[in-house]
């Protein structure tokens, strides 16, 4: 995120003339360090820019940026505060404040500072998406109100876009090969990607030819796998929307599945443009982009219930027979903990979700949880700093639970994240905003899930994944209902070894990763809603 935060920190100010040109050469420099992530020799430039000038902006904001980065909210939010009464209102500095109080649980203050970014810059996409971001992380924010500012976002900056039209023969065939576009910025080592390869290695190569856009220029040996599972591969990252839109065109692309929705990386803009008579949304958003141009979204009934939550999107939703997800686990990841039938260790929960998923009323509740189970301990990774850490450790401790009891890491590397989440007993899912790659991996390494269920697709994601291993008595639908049943699961120990010995195979029964299965429903999903587009354009 900083790295794209970074672009638009040098605007020209008025300085004396005598400080003018070295003032400048520093902040260049400063830049130039944290785009490398060279984050001491960044602050040091910075510092000597306010040595030389005490009041400078853009130093205050890129100090700030900085020490967001480094998770500390507070020190952040002072400097973008005075970045703002030195430098006036200007839009970045306010919507960076927001992330400051957003990341410091202010919700209601992180608000009220996007949308007056927004207010000063209502053509800047990034701070309708922070925006959009934050309410679907709170709690209090209704369905109806998600939906109408999903609507608002895209009346205002994306549905204006002209679209194109396609020739009516395109439509004279609902049967023949089928072009499938997929669009991410995620072929790489990340969560999405455990759900992509099987788009890729178990598709019908007869019936369907596939193109994959590559959004982002981040790569490693799990974008050379995906590409060579692709028919075709095209990296788009440094591509215009105009530009990418027009290549989709070009290669007469019939279904584009956009896997990343309004998230880091998307293009939205493009798709606006609509470059393919068909356009779908799937995995990557699980909330409706509002989007006039995205036409359906792939779910399933236990995510998306029929005839209670079809009002909460703009896009038609297709419903998978089964599951939606379809997991591909890592070779490497390791083999479940044997655990001793007589081991009575305490009980460890764990949460293993982005930090940014873990409200303080989760963490209360989960202190709650700790209360009625003694001598237990709560796992949270993911906390990158002391001051993160005494952060979660009150809210948490305000239950009347010792400090002691709760542990946090930093962020890992897989491996050791792998092997840190197969030592917990009970993993511990967030809300409003579930897990979705992470809860498949808990379960893959031999450890239950405790879910808390809601109204849209992101508050039930969990709910779909345990329900198509057999779980759903793991799913609670009120937060004291959540508590219950985690406490019930640690202090009955045969119950809870059995269902740990039990999970890898249960995943392996599952429709989760019967790939070949998935895509059988995916690509009749994908059939049908071509025979639909035929349906509407006959040929002439």
């Amino acid at each position: 995120m900083l790295k794209g935060l970074l672009a638009s920190v040098l605007g020209a100010r008025t300085r004396s003339a005598a400080n003018r040109a070295s003032v400048q050469a520093l902040l260049e420099e400063g830049v130039v360090h944290a785009r490398a992530e060279r984050a001491a020799d960044a602050e040091r430039c910075l510092l000597e820019v306010l040595r030389r000038e005490p009041s400078n902006p853009d130093a205050l904001n890129l100090l700030g940026l900085l020490a967001y980065k480094r998770t500390h909210y507070d020190t952040a939010a002072a400097y973008f505060k005075e970045a703002l009464q030195s430098g006036g209102e200007v839009a970045d500095f306010r919507a960076n404040l927001g992330m400051a109080l957003e990341g410091l649980s202010r919700l209601r203050d992180a608000e009220q500072a996007y949308r007056r970014a927004i207010a000063l810059n209502p053509a800047e996409l990034r701070y309708r998406l922070m925006l959009l971001f934050l309410l679907g992380q709170d709690v209090a924010t209704s369905p109806a109100a998600l939906l109408a500012e999903h609507r608002r976002f895209a009346t205002e900056l994306v549905d204006p876009v002209p679209q194109g039209s396609f020739p009516a023969a395109r439509f004279a065939d609902p049967e023949r090969r089928l072009r499938i576009g997929y669009l991410s910025g995620d072929f790489r080592m990340h969560a999405v990607a455990f759900f992509i390869e099987p788009l890729l290695a178990a598709r019908d190569r007869a019936a369907f030819e596939v193109f994959c856009y590559q959004t982002g220029a981040e790569a490693d040996e799990h974008t050379a796998r995906f590409r060579a599972l692709a028919d075709h591969w095209h990296d788009v990252s440094s591509l215009a929307d105009d530009e990418f839109a027009a290549l989709v065109r070009s290669h007469e692309i019939d279904v584009l599945v956009d896997l990343a929705g309004l998230t880091t990386g998307n293009r939205v803009l493009a798709l606006a443009r609509r470059p393919a008579p068909v356009q779908v949304s799937y995995l990557g958003y699980l909330a409706t982009t509002g989007v006039k141009a995205i036409d359906y979204r792939i779910t399933d009934a236990l995510a998306d219930p029929p005839g209670t939550s079809d009002a909460w999107y703009t896009e038609k939703l297709v419903r998978l027979p089964r599951s939606f997800w379809s997991f591909a686990p890592p070779e490497r990841m390791p083999e479940p903990l044997a655990r001793a039938e007589t081991d009575a260790s305490p009980i460890v929960f764990g949460s293993f979700n982005r930090l940014t998923k873990v409200r303080p009323e989760v963490l209360r509740l989960w202190g709650r949880l700790l209360a009625q189970v003694p001598e237990s301990e709560l796992w949270i990774l993911d906390v990158p700093s002391d001051e993160a850490h005494e952060r979660v450790v009150a809210e948490v401790a305000a239950a009347g639970v010792a400090a002691t009891r709760i542990k946090t890491w930093t962020r890992l590397p897989a491996d050791p994240y792998w092997n840190r989440i197969r030592r917990a007993d009970i993993a511990l899912d967030t809300f409003p905003y579930n897990g979705g790659a992470t809860t498949c991996e808990c379960l893959w390494l031999g450890v239950p899930v405790v879910t808390k269920s809601g109204a849209m697709g992101f508050a039930r994601s969990a709910t779909s994944i345990l329900g198509n291993v057999g779980l759903s008595e793991l799913v609670a639908d009120s937060e004291d209902r959540y508590v219950e049943i985690a406490a019930r699961l640690a202090s009955d120990r045969p119950r809870l070894r059995a269902l740990q010995r039990g999970l890898r195979d249960r995943m392996r029964a599952s429709p989760l990763l019967d790939a070949p299965g998935f895509m059988r429903d995916l690509e009749q999903a994908y059939r049908e809603v071509w025979r639909r587009a035929c349906a509407d354009r006959p040929a002439r």
